[in-house]
Protein backbone atom coordinates (compact mmCIF):
# COMPACT_ATOMS: atom_id res chain seq x y z
CA UNK A 1 0.00 0.00 0.00
CA UNK A 2 1.55 3.31 -1.03
CA UNK A 3 1.92 6.33 1.23
CA UNK A 4 -0.99 8.27 -0.27
CA UNK A 5 -3.32 5.26 0.01
CA UNK A 6 -2.31 4.72 3.63
CA UNK A 7 -2.98 8.39 4.20
CA UNK A 8 -6.42 8.15 2.62
CA UNK A 9 -7.32 5.17 4.77
CA UNK A 10 -6.15 7.00 7.88
CA UNK A 11 -8.27 10.03 7.03
CA UNK A 12 -11.37 7.99 6.27
CA UNK A 13 -11.20 5.28 8.90
CA UNK A 14 -9.69 6.91 11.99
CA UNK A 15 -11.72 5.71 14.93
CA UNK A 16 -10.21 8.34 17.17
CA UNK A 17 -11.49 11.34 15.21
CA UNK A 18 -13.70 13.58 17.30
CA UNK A 19 -17.37 13.81 16.30
CA UNK A 20 -17.82 16.94 14.16
CA UNK A 21 -19.34 18.09 10.89
CA UNK A 22 -16.73 16.22 8.85
CA UNK A 23 -18.02 12.89 10.17
CA UNK A 24 -21.04 13.24 7.91
CA UNK A 25 -19.06 13.54 4.69
CA UNK A 26 -16.59 10.89 5.83
CA UNK A 27 -19.38 8.37 6.41
CA UNK A 28 -21.18 9.35 3.20
CA UNK A 29 -18.06 8.69 1.15
CA UNK A 30 -17.57 5.28 2.73
CA UNK A 31 -21.11 4.41 1.68
CA UNK A 32 -20.38 5.60 -1.85
CA UNK A 33 -22.72 8.60 -1.57
CA UNK A 34 -20.47 11.08 -3.34
CA UNK A 35 -23.01 13.89 -3.71
CA UNK A 36 -23.65 14.04 0.02
CA UNK A 37 -19.96 13.61 0.79
CA UNK A 38 -18.96 16.42 -1.55
CA UNK A 39 -21.55 18.81 -0.17
CA UNK A 40 -20.37 18.31 3.41
CA UNK A 41 -16.66 18.15 2.65
CA UNK A 42 -16.64 21.21 0.40
CA UNK A 43 -18.54 23.26 2.99
CA UNK A 44 -16.10 22.19 5.71
CA UNK A 45 -13.10 22.87 3.46
CA UNK A 46 -14.40 26.33 2.56
CA UNK A 47 -14.58 27.05 6.30
CA UNK A 48 -10.91 26.12 6.65
CA UNK A 49 -11.18 22.62 8.17
CA UNK A 50 -7.85 20.94 7.34
CA UNK A 51 -9.22 17.38 7.34
CA UNK A 52 -11.83 18.35 4.75
CA UNK A 53 -9.20 20.10 2.62
CA UNK A 54 -7.07 17.00 2.69
CA UNK A 55 -10.07 14.88 1.74
CA UNK A 56 -10.69 17.12 -1.28
CA UNK A 57 -7.04 16.60 -2.21
CA UNK A 58 -7.36 12.83 -1.95
CA UNK A 59 -10.53 12.72 -4.06
CA UNK A 60 -8.79 14.69 -6.80
CA UNK A 61 -5.65 12.55 -6.51
CA UNK A 62 -7.50 9.24 -6.84
CA UNK A 63 -10.27 10.50 -9.12
CA UNK A 64 -13.01 9.35 -6.73
CA UNK A 65 -16.04 11.60 -6.19
CA UNK A 66 -14.08 14.30 -8.03
CA UNK A 67 -12.25 14.17 -11.34
CA UNK A 68 -8.59 13.19 -11.39
CA UNK A 69 -6.68 16.48 -11.19
CA UNK A 70 -3.16 16.56 -9.73
CA UNK A 71 -3.01 20.37 -9.69
CA UNK A 72 -6.23 20.64 -7.67
CA UNK A 73 -5.10 17.80 -5.44
CA UNK A 74 -1.88 19.68 -4.74
CA UNK A 75 -3.71 22.96 -4.11
CA UNK A 76 -6.02 21.44 -1.49
CA UNK A 77 -3.21 19.48 0.18
CA UNK A 78 -1.07 22.60 0.46
CA UNK A 79 -3.95 24.52 1.99
CA UNK A 80 -4.39 21.77 4.57
CA UNK A 81 -0.65 21.73 5.23
CA UNK A 82 -0.54 25.50 5.68
CA UNK A 83 -3.43 25.12 8.15
CA UNK A 84 -1.11 22.98 10.28
CA UNK A 85 -2.33 19.41 9.70
CA UNK A 86 0.76 17.17 10.02
CA UNK A 87 -0.61 14.47 7.71
CA UNK A 88 -1.17 17.10 5.05
CA UNK A 89 2.36 18.39 5.58
CA UNK A 90 3.65 14.91 4.78
CA UNK A 91 1.57 14.92 1.59
CA UNK A 92 2.88 18.39 0.72
CA UNK A 93 6.41 17.06 1.00
CA UNK A 94 5.56 14.12 -1.24
CA UNK A 95 3.94 16.45 -3.78
CA UNK A 96 7.05 18.62 -4.05
CA UNK A 97 9.35 15.61 -4.07
CA UNK A 98 7.46 13.97 -6.94
CA UNK A 99 6.29 17.04 -8.86
CA UNK A 100 2.67 15.87 -8.93
CA UNK A 101 0.61 18.98 -9.69
CA UNK A 102 3.51 21.33 -8.90
CA UNK A 103 7.07 21.93 -10.06
CA UNK A 104 9.46 19.52 -8.37
CA UNK A 105 11.18 21.29 -5.48
CA UNK A 106 13.35 19.16 -3.15
CA UNK A 107 13.97 22.09 -0.80
CA UNK A 108 10.23 22.66 -0.36
CA UNK A 109 9.72 18.92 0.13
CA UNK A 110 12.27 18.91 2.91
CA UNK A 111 10.69 21.94 4.61
CA UNK A 112 7.30 20.23 4.71
CA UNK A 113 8.77 16.95 5.95
CA UNK A 114 10.54 18.90 8.69
CA UNK A 115 7.29 20.58 9.74
CA UNK A 116 5.48 17.24 9.89
CA UNK A 117 8.35 15.55 11.72
CA UNK A 118 8.66 18.34 14.26
CA UNK A 119 4.89 18.05 14.85
CA UNK A 120 5.37 14.38 15.73
CA UNK A 121 4.26 12.68 12.51
CA UNK A 122 6.21 9.40 12.25
CA UNK A 123 5.89 9.08 8.48
CA UNK A 124 7.22 12.61 8.13
CA UNK A 125 10.17 11.67 10.35
CA UNK A 126 11.01 8.67 8.18
CA UNK A 127 10.66 10.54 4.89
CA UNK A 128 12.88 13.27 6.29
CA UNK A 129 15.41 10.65 7.39
CA UNK A 130 15.52 9.18 3.88
CA UNK A 131 15.91 12.59 2.26
CA UNK A 132 18.72 13.63 4.62
CA UNK A 133 20.44 10.27 4.17
CA UNK A 134 20.83 10.93 0.44
CA UNK A 135 22.71 14.20 1.03
CA UNK A 136 26.47 14.68 0.95
CA UNK A 137 26.66 16.59 4.24
CA UNK A 138 29.21 15.01 6.65
CA UNK A 139 26.50 14.78 9.33
CA UNK A 140 23.84 13.44 6.96
CA UNK A 141 24.06 9.80 8.02
CA UNK A 142 23.93 10.62 11.72
CA UNK A 143 20.98 13.01 11.33
CA UNK A 144 19.18 10.54 9.10
CA UNK A 145 19.64 7.78 11.65
CA UNK A 146 18.43 10.04 14.47
CA UNK A 147 15.18 10.88 12.64
CA UNK A 148 14.62 7.24 11.70
CA UNK A 149 15.05 6.26 15.33
CA UNK A 150 12.52 8.89 16.38
CA UNK A 151 10.06 7.41 13.90
CA UNK A 152 10.76 3.95 15.32
CA UNK A 153 10.27 5.27 18.86
CA UNK A 154 6.83 6.43 17.68
CA UNK A 155 6.07 2.76 16.90
CA UNK A 156 6.09 3.20 13.11
CA UNK A 157 6.94 -0.26 11.62
CA UNK A 158 8.30 1.05 8.28
CA UNK A 159 10.97 2.81 10.34
CA UNK A 160 11.99 -0.54 11.83
CA UNK A 161 12.49 -1.91 8.31
CA UNK A 162 14.42 1.18 7.23
CA UNK A 163 16.75 0.94 10.23
CA UNK A 164 17.31 -2.74 9.53
CA UNK A 165 18.39 -1.82 6.02
CA UNK A 166 20.79 0.79 7.33
CA UNK A 167 22.46 -1.83 9.53
CA UNK A 168 22.50 -4.44 6.74
CA UNK A 169 24.81 -2.47 4.50
CA UNK A 170 22.74 0.45 3.20
CA UNK A 171 24.29 2.81 5.76
CA UNK A 172 27.83 3.39 6.90
CA UNK A 173 27.71 0.80 9.66
CA UNK A 174 26.99 -2.91 9.14
CA UNK A 175 25.65 -4.58 12.27
CA UNK A 176 23.54 -7.66 11.58
CA UNK A 177 22.58 -8.10 15.22
CA UNK A 178 21.08 -4.61 15.20
CA UNK A 179 19.42 -5.28 11.83
CA UNK A 180 17.86 -8.46 13.18
CA UNK A 181 16.61 -6.61 16.26
CA UNK A 182 14.74 -4.06 14.14
CA UNK A 183 13.38 -6.72 11.79
CA UNK A 184 12.12 -8.69 14.76
CA UNK A 185 10.23 -5.61 15.93
CA UNK A 186 8.74 -5.19 12.45
CA UNK A 187 7.60 -8.81 12.32
CA UNK A 188 6.08 -8.64 15.80
CA UNK A 189 4.25 -5.48 14.72
CA UNK A 190 2.72 -7.39 11.82
CA UNK A 191 4.96 -6.00 9.08
CA UNK A 192 5.58 -9.34 7.38
CA UNK A 193 5.82 -8.83 3.65
CA UNK A 194 8.16 -10.98 1.59
CA UNK A 195 10.99 -8.46 1.57
CA UNK A 196 11.03 -8.43 5.38
CA UNK A 197 11.34 -12.22 5.51
CA UNK A 198 14.22 -12.10 3.02
CA UNK A 199 15.97 -9.36 4.99
CA UNK A 200 15.44 -11.32 8.22
CA UNK A 201 16.91 -14.47 6.65
CA UNK A 202 19.99 -12.56 5.43
CA UNK A 203 20.62 -11.02 8.84
CA UNK A 204 20.24 -14.42 10.52
CA UNK A 205 22.63 -15.97 7.99
CA UNK A 206 25.32 -13.51 8.94
CA UNK A 207 24.68 -14.23 12.61
CA UNK A 208 24.91 -18.02 12.20
CA UNK A 209 21.22 -18.57 13.08
CA UNK A 210 20.55 -21.10 10.32
CA UNK A 211 17.35 -22.64 11.67
CA UNK A 212 15.77 -19.19 11.72
CA UNK A 213 16.88 -18.64 8.13
CA UNK A 214 15.06 -21.79 7.06
CA UNK A 215 11.89 -20.75 8.89
CA UNK A 216 11.99 -17.27 7.34
CA UNK A 217 12.48 -18.35 3.73
CA UNK A 218 9.54 -20.73 4.01
CA UNK A 219 7.29 -17.69 4.39
CA UNK A 220 8.07 -16.50 0.84
CA UNK A 221 5.80 -18.09 -1.81
CA UNK A 222 7.22 -19.44 -5.04
CA UNK A 223 5.33 -16.94 -7.18
CA UNK A 224 6.73 -13.92 -5.30
CA UNK A 225 9.48 -11.79 -6.90
CA UNK A 226 11.46 -12.19 -3.65
CA UNK A 227 11.52 -15.98 -3.97
CA UNK A 228 14.87 -15.96 -5.78
CA UNK A 229 16.53 -14.10 -2.89
CA UNK A 230 14.84 -16.34 -0.33
CA UNK A 231 15.95 -19.45 -2.16
CA UNK A 232 19.62 -18.49 -2.36
CA UNK A 233 19.59 -17.65 1.35
CA UNK A 234 18.09 -21.11 1.89
CA UNK A 235 21.03 -22.61 -0.02
CA UNK A 236 23.53 -20.56 2.00
CA UNK A 237 21.99 -21.80 5.26
CA UNK A 238 22.21 -25.42 4.15
CA UNK A 239 25.83 -24.94 3.07
CA UNK A 240 26.93 -23.23 6.27
CA UNK A 241 25.14 -25.90 8.29
CA UNK A 242 27.24 -28.58 6.58
CA UNK A 243 24.57 -29.88 4.18
CA UNK A 244 26.66 -29.31 1.07
CA UNK A 245 24.83 -31.80 -1.15
CA UNK A 246 21.43 -30.32 -0.38
CA UNK A 247 22.84 -26.84 -0.87
CA UNK A 248 24.10 -27.78 -4.35
CA UNK A 249 20.59 -28.73 -5.42
CA UNK A 250 19.10 -25.45 -4.19
CA UNK A 251 21.91 -23.41 -5.77
CA UNK A 252 21.31 -25.17 -9.10
CA UNK A 253 17.60 -24.38 -8.90
CA UNK A 254 18.45 -20.75 -8.18
CA UNK A 255 20.69 -20.60 -11.22
CA UNK A 256 17.79 -21.70 -13.42
CA UNK A 257 15.60 -18.95 -11.94
CA UNK A 258 18.13 -16.12 -12.24
CA UNK A 259 20.17 -17.09 -15.25
CA UNK A 260 23.82 -18.07 -14.98
CA UNK A 261 25.39 -14.61 -15.09
CA UNK A 262 23.18 -13.03 -12.44
CA UNK A 263 23.39 -16.12 -10.25
CA UNK A 264 27.19 -16.15 -10.31
CA UNK A 265 27.39 -12.45 -9.50
CA UNK A 266 25.04 -12.80 -6.51
CA UNK A 267 26.76 -15.97 -5.30
CA UNK A 268 30.18 -14.30 -5.47
CA UNK A 269 28.97 -11.22 -3.57
CA UNK A 270 27.06 -13.21 -0.95
CA UNK A 271 29.91 -15.57 -0.14
CA UNK A 272 32.31 -12.64 0.21
CA UNK A 273 29.99 -10.92 2.68
CA UNK A 274 29.39 -14.12 4.64
CA UNK A 275 33.14 -14.60 4.98
CA UNK A 276 33.48 -10.99 6.13
CA UNK A 277 30.93 -11.80 8.84
CA UNK A 278 33.02 -14.78 9.96
CA UNK A 279 30.75 -17.43 8.40
CA UNK A 280 33.42 -19.26 6.40
CA UNK A 281 32.92 -22.98 5.76
CA UNK A 282 35.03 -25.55 3.87
CA UNK A 283 32.05 -26.31 1.66
CA UNK A 284 32.19 -22.80 0.21
CA UNK A 285 35.29 -23.72 -1.82
CA UNK A 286 33.48 -26.72 -3.28
CA UNK A 287 30.50 -24.57 -4.28
CA UNK A 288 32.79 -21.94 -5.82
CA UNK A 289 34.64 -24.61 -7.80
CA UNK A 290 31.38 -26.05 -9.09
CA UNK A 291 29.44 -22.87 -9.88
CA UNK A 292 32.13 -20.18 -10.27
CA UNK A 293 34.80 -22.35 -11.95
CA UNK A 294 37.31 -21.38 -9.27
CA UNK A 295 40.33 -23.73 -9.01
Amino acid sequence: MNARLRLLCAVLLSASAAANASDTWRTAHLRGECDAALTEARAAADKGEPEAMLQMSDWHFFGTCLGKDDAESARWALLAAEAGLPRAQVVAGQIYASGLGVTTDPAAARRWYEKAAEAGDAEGMLLLAKMIGAEADPLAQELSLAWARRAADANYPPAYVHLAGQYSGAGRQTDYAEAARWLDKAIVAGYRDNSVWVAWSWACLNLGRYDEVLRAVQQVPKDAPEFKAAQINHAHALLLNGQVGNAREVYAANMTLRGADEFRRILREDLAELRRSGRDHPGMARIEKLFLNKP
